[in-house]
């Protein structure tokens, strides 16, 4: 008997995109950046559960011709000995009304596993997406995946992006960049960009390593500072959002830079001049948490905002050293 049983949904979210999915299935692959991309999510199992296409277009976009050669391309990946999939063009995964997109178009296919999926062209950010969801013949697969698409956000509502992958849950607003990332189980970092102006998040696992011949205070001043580097940063023991913490603070002491910064403001242009930040401890998850940001003085306040911003989530149990697996 088909089955569509899920405990536990996840956000995740990536260069605008945002999915509601089951807590096990994660960033598996992505490339790409917010104008053309992929993303993948794979479940513990390694199975591929999710793939989404994103591509900037303007005028017409033949969503139909796309579908077609998405799927033409989803064949030719097969091997020589295998099968082709069977496709079922007039399947209605889910409807216009739910998903109030043009030109939306559902499909589905049929080989060793099922999936089902829609293309669409958004007119708030000017993108094709392209979206499928993937099942096992023993799950109810088109439920499935109506939960997953119907919920699917393809570009953020307020003015803040959400980056949500392994635990780590950030918020930033819609101007930066993703410019670095480093994706592993036990450190997430996301950096962000925007005309000078950086913004960094990060998660660590294995706190109880990381902090076992040391405090908290002397981990920050180790590790935050690489994060900020030919900034002069002060440190202050506090407590954040219910957990013990260090409160970052810097500003660039090279006199140079100082009249930069006069010039640059004479100029009606931001200039990233000063430096605040918090690093957490999150005992019951056994993780270290930092968010901060280099800004002009004049938009500090976005970074603490940023940094409420961030979920601490449930840990997850058994974190042990050498977790240090790559995301494809």
């Amino acid at each position: 008997m088909p089955k569509f049983n899920v405990d536990e949904w996840e956000t995740r979210g990536w260069q605008g995109i945002r999915l509601e999915v089951p807590e096990e299935w994660d960033i598996a692959a992505i490339s790409g950046d917010r104008n053309q991309g992929y993303m993948r999510l794979d479940d513990r199992e390694n199975m591929p559960r999710v793939e989404v296409k994103w591509q900037q277009a303007s005028g017409f976009v033949d969503i139909k011709g796309v579908v077609d050669q998405y799927l033409k391309d989803l064949n030719k990946k097969r091997g020589k000995n295998q099968p082709q999939v069977e496709v079922d063009r007039d399947c209605a995964v889910v409807s216009k009304r739910r998903m109030r997109k043009q030109d939306l178009n559902c499909f589905a296919w049929r080989g060793e596993i099922e999936g089902y999926g829609a293309a669409w062209y958004c007119t708030d950010c000017e993108r094709v997406m392209v979206i499928q969801v993937m099942a096992r013949d023993d799950e109810d697969g088109i439920a499935l995946a109506r939960e997953v698409i119907g919920n699917m956000s393809d570009h953020p509502e307020d003015g803040w992006i959400t980056w949500a992958t392994y635990g780590l849950h950030m918020e930033v607003p819609e101007r930066f960049e993703l410019v670095e990332q480093k994706l592993m189980a036990g450190l997430i970092e996301l950096q962000f960009a925007c005309r000078g102006e950086e913004v960094k998040g990060a998660r660590m696992g294995m706190a109880n390593v990381a902090l076992r011949d040391r405090t908290l205070e002397e981990w920050v001043r180790a590790e935050v500072s690489k994060y900020h580097k030919g900034v002069k940063l002060s440190y202050e023991e506090t407590i954040f959002r219910g957990h013990p913490a260090v409160a970052v603070t810097g500003y660039f002491s090279n006199p140079l830079r100082h009249l930069q910064s006069f010039v640059m403001h004479v100029m009606g242009k931001p200039y990233p001049e000063a430096v605040s930040g918090w690093a957490w401890h999150s005992e019951d998850e056994n993780r270290i948490y930092y968010a901060g940001a280099m800004l002009d003085e004049d938009n500090i306040e976005v970074a603490e905002e940023i940094a409420m911003r961030m979920r601490c989530p449930e840990g997850e149990a058994g974190e042990t050293e050498g977790e240090e697996e790559p995301i494809r």
